[in-house]
């Protein structure tokens, strides 16, 4: 297997778009309007010193502060549809590097550790990382602005101040972002393992088997407790340092603003303008703190990313080949049999005609699926492949779909409201296919809406009574007719009756 690396740069690339720039632009404009406010703030007091203070001066604070409000909720709508557009691209990208990788079906270990990333790891990665970029970027700009509103009208210090504080803590981040980081993965992989678990949660649970569920229980309470215990000791990592953050931008901020007030103590404009605006910079102090601590949460995004890039192309554990028992398998062509005692030679009887059947069979244990896997490695996307336990989509099991109308009389014109679609999948789901009859419209299908030179079905006539199995037949045959079959199945080679 050819293998591209895959890295957290990759998946940042994902998130450049209209959206994600946008995004940016409207919180740099909303700081913008935020220290412009605080600017009028100090002058009105300043002209209250004076004497000279005009009604539109509140109004002014009221329009800027309002705008700033404004571009700031906008900016959320936009970090949304970059977040999706993300997701979008990851999961397109994960099935463009793996879709031939037919071998990674029956790899239960490889899929238990990859498909938490598929299902919502990912998701929740993408929307995580751009709500922090969204506040923390917010937050970063605010101190920016308002501490250079600062420098110029109160005192060239406490832009230095600011400084100083946030070099102070992001030295402090670096030196601790190995444990930090060590928490956060152990964490995730905790997690990953515990939800791998409830994916089988509905058959353990319905199926009332005391004996099942009391096994299924005993793992995942073990697997639960696990995860709890690496979730602690990461948000304790997280908050110690938060903590320890927050105090020491209290101190370096206010001291600045002190030795200002002590040095200026006889200015009485200067007085002013720093009472005005202390509110704002205890509040900043707050920011500054948030912000390292978004600092450490973006840390434990990076290193989930790092889970996310390690599972975009999962790896087979064992070879294919190695689970196939060569010469206890033969494959049937028509009246003739032949023992199938390698790959090679099962690609020999497959491409010996352009159609008919193929028939492999062999004894329990003997590798007859693991071949059919091993031909589908092979001939790639010149295969069609129906595995033998299968979640394929196919339009008659397709609930919503965009490009598939919900139903017959829906209008064009209208868009559904999201209620009526999950009402409508529900009652389809409720009217569901028996597992013969699903088994039936999945051959029809195949048949009516697939063209390809080789198919690769195991299995088709499980759970079909003998007249279903019959029906089934007749669909494969059409299949043989146009194109190469290679099948797997339960009747018995030569008696049509019993197929």
């Amino acid at each position: 297997m050819n293998t591209t690396v895959f890295t957290r740069r990759d998946f940042l690339s994902f998130l450049a778009g209209t959206a994600f720039f946008a995004m940016l632009g409207l919180i740099v404009m909303q700081e913008l309007l935020g220290a412009a406010t605080t600017w009028l703030v100090i002058r009105l007091a300043r002209g209250m010193v004076d004497g000279q203070v005009q009604a539109c001066a509140f109004g002014w604070i009221v329009v800027t502060q309002t705008l700033s409000y404004a571009a700031g909720a906008v900016s959320w709508l936009y970090a949304e549809r970059a977040g999706f557009s993300a997701f979008g691209r990851y999961l397109l990208q994960f099935a463009r590097l793996n879709r031939f990788q037919a071998g990674l079906l029956a790899d239960a270990e490889v899929r238990e550790g990859t498909e938490p990333f598929l299902t919502n790891e990912t998701f929740r990665v993408c929307f995580d990382l751009m709500y922090d970029l969204q506040f923390y970027t917010r937050l970063f700009f605010n101190l920016v602005f308002n501490a250079i509103v600062f420098g110029i009208e109160i005192d060239a210090g406490l832009p230095a101040a600011y400084g100083l504080a946030f070099a102070v803590l992001v030295i402090l981040q670096w030196l601790l972002r190995k444990p930090l980081a060590a928490a956060y993965m152990t964490n995730q992989r905790m997690t990953n393992r515990m939800l791998a678990r409830t994916y089988n949660a509905w058959d353990n649970i319905f199926a009332g088997n005391r004996y099942n569920f009391g096994l299924w229980h005993a793992d995942f309470r073990e697997r639960l407790a696990a995860a709890l215990r690496a979730q602690i000791r990461a948000i304790m990592a997280r908050e110690g340092w938060s903590a320890l953050s927050g105090v020491i931008a209290l101190l370096i901020v206010l001291g600045a603003a002190a030795w200002v007030a002590v040095q200026g103590a006889g200015n009485a404009a200067l007085m002013v303008a720093l009472a005005a605006t202390l509110p704002r910079q205890i509040e900043m102090t707050v920011d500054m703190h948030q912000l390292t601590a978004g600092m450490t949460d973006l840390l434990a995004i990076w290193t989930r990313l790092k889970g996310v890039c390690e599972h975009m192309q999962p790896v087979v554990g064992s070879d294919v080949q190695a689970r196939i028992g060569f010469g206890q398998l033969a494959l049937r062509d028509e009246h003739r049999a032949q023992t199938c005692d390698s790959l090679a030679a099962a690609v020999s009887v497959v491409l010996a005609r352009p159609n008919g059947i193929v028939s492999v069979r062999g004894g329990n244990g003997a590798g007859k699926s693991s071949l059919l896997t091993a031909l589908k490695c092979h001939f790639r996307g010149q295969a069609y492949y129906l595995p033998a336990h299968d979640r394929l989509a196919y339009r008659f099991n397709v609930l919503a779909s965009a490009s598939l109308p919900a139903s017959a009389d829906a209008d064009d014109d209208e868009d559904e409201e999201p209620e009526d679609i999950v009402a409508e999948e529900a009652a389809r789901e409720r009217s569901g296919y028996s597992s013969g009859e699903r088994q039936l419209a999945v051959l029809a299908e195949i048949v009516q809406r697939t063209a390809a030179p080789l198919y690769l079905l195991d299995e088709w006539d499980a759970n079909l009574d003998p007249a279903n199995r019959q029906r089934a037949m007749r669909l494969v045959e059409q299949l043989a007719q146009r194109a190469r079959v290679v099948e797997i199945s339960h009747r018995v080679p030569g008696d049509q009756s019993s197929a």
